[in-house]
């Protein structure tokens, strides 16, 4: 058995746009309690660390004492390996959607070092649908209710924290399979795809973003290495190259 929460403290909890100090201590409260490290708050609208941190207590208080504020949500996962994104919506453009114990599940196959960023939207609206491309998952937690499915943040930070808490006590032989590319790395990967694939036609000049998703869902299922990432980019300079000079020489490309 492994110590439960032992590699929880690899997780972060990313704020986005939160509306409230309350309600940010509130949230660090339940991540500290599920033993989760770290707290990253994006744009929030009105930060009182004092207040947060009343709320907080003790559970929490470091999480808060040690927030980190960024401007925007790609800034906030950029070293993080794996991103899921929570939401109460539905909608074909939003998913595929896990449950927040099967999300469990599959973290625990990830590698010991990857870290994890688990994503809240503003209290009211949730995450936007471009915001949610940024997440290799999505996360909708089942109520009762199919049209009353709101949470506020601290409860569905401690959902997602609870199970998993749960998955992480439990007895596991997987051996993790890759080492994740942080998602800077992936992001600037995908930046480069859609230059190149525009370049040859592949992808329309407008709505990039909706056609690259294929791509993102195929990769999202399998995760992507440094080595990986760098594999799709230099295939992205041999496109580029090729539209910008023409075809290779056939005695380059044959090594002669």
């Amino acid at each position: 058995m492994k110590p439960a929460g032992a590699k929880l403290d690899r997780v972060g909890v990313v704020l986005v746009r939160p509306k409230l100090s309350e309600n940010i201590g509130a949230a660090a409260r339940a991540a500290g309690n599920m033993g989760l490290g770290r707290l990253i708050l994006v744009d929030p609208f009105d930060f009182d660390p004092q207040t947060a941190m009343a709320v907080a207590t003790r559970a929490g208080q470091r999480l808060v004492r040690e927030a980190r504020v960024t401007a925007t949500l790609v800034e906030a996962l950029a070293d993080f390996h794996y991103v899921a994104g929570t939401t109460a919506r539905s909608g074909s453009h939003r998913g595929p959607f896990l449950t927040p114990r099967a999300l469990a599940s599959h973290l625990t196959e990830l590698g010991p070092n990857d870290r994890i960023a688990l994503v809240f939207g503003p209290e009211r609206t949730g995450l936007t649908t471009a915001e949610l491309r940024h997440c290799q998952a999505v996360i909708s937690i089942p109520t009762a209710s199919k049209t009353v499915k709101s949470l506020n943040l601290a409860q569905a930070v401690l959902i997602l924290g609870y199970e998993l808490l749960l998955a992480e006590a439990g007895p596991s032989d997987t051996v993790p399979k890759i080492q994740r590319a942080p998602m800077a790395e992936v992001e600037a990967m995908y930046d480069h795809m859609v230059r190149a694939f525009t370049a040859v036609g592949f992808l329309p000049e407008e709505n990039t973003e909706h056609w690259l998703m294929s791509f993102k869902r195929l990769f999202n299922r399998t995760g992507l290495t440094h080595s990986e990432c760098n594999l799709w980019r230099g295939l992205c300079r041999q496109v580029e190259h090729v539209v910008k000079n023409g075809p290779w020489p056939k005695k380059m490309m044959n090594n002669e």
